[in-house]
């Protein structure tokens, strides 16, 4: 075995994110396709006025979206670029050992810079804000954890650090992409936007992601960590609610 991928680089020591085909057209491009879909599948939802309760259709409205958002990523990357899928996001299950270890090490990264952010605020004096969730019905907390742990690591990685990030620095550098892509990440969670704590936090997370995603070519560590953080992220919402 060569060790190299479609792109001709070392499995372990790639910078997938420089050497990529598509643009940031196309990243464009598939960012405005999800939200046209996720405006049509909430048009489908009203129009049909279905009666499921807000949890039910917030899980139903984000597989969708999810599946859709993978779909459009897949097509762009293997049909108009004919590469495979796994060449493309550096998914090679044979290196788990390794890429395993690398997510342990950004979960490890994250826990310590998400801790150290909340003293910060709350040390100089950051107003608490109650949660985004504390009003939210049982229900949908209920669907907001089964989508946070099961699919929104696997899609987001594989959108922002997989397909996002690498056409924001093969254009612009590894340093801008990657924060460019940080901040993107942290914006696109609308819900902490009134937050300072906690969206400085999860923009902080899609730095360490990114650095991830950059220095090992692959999205599986960024899934593995990201899995991880969205797990004790649900413990803690449990344990409050």
């Amino acid at each position: 075995m060569s060790g190299k991928n479609k792109f001709g680089l070392n499995i372990l020591n790639s910078r997938l994110d420089e050497h990529v085909p598509w643009k940031i057209s196309d990243v464009i491009f598939a960012y405005v396709l999800v939200f046209v879909v996720s405006l049509i599948f909430i048009g489908i939802f009203l129009y049909a006025s279905l009666d499921i309760n807000i949890g039910l259709f917030t899980a139903l409205l984000q597989i969708a979206v999810s599946f859709a958002t993978l779909g459009i990523v897949y097509s762009v990357v293997t049909i108009k670029y004919q590469i495979p899928f796994k060449d493309a996001f550096g998914i090679y299950f044979h290196k788990t050992p390794y890429f395993f270890k690398q997510g342990v090490l950004a979960a490890i990264a994250i826990v310590l810079c998400t801790t150290a952010i909340s003293f910060i605020f709350s040390h100089f004096g950051e107003v608490s804000k109650q949660s985004p969730y504390s009003a939210m019905p049982e229900d949908k907390i209920r669907a907001i954890i089964f989508l946070a742990i099961f699919i929104a690591p696997i899609i987001e990685e594989i959108f922002f650090r997989g397909f996002m990030q690498p056409a924001l620095v093969k254009t612009l550098g590894a340093f801008p992409g990657i924060v460019i892509t940080a901040l993107i990440f942290g914006v696109s969670h609308s819900q902490y936007l009134d937050y300072n704590a906690a969206l400085v936090a999860v923009t902080t997370i899609g730095l360490i992601l990114g650095v991830t995603k950059y220095y090992t070519g692959s999205v599986i560590p960024g899934i593995f960590a990201h899995l991880f953080n969205n797990l004790l992220a649900a413990i803690s919402l449990l344990s409050i609610n």
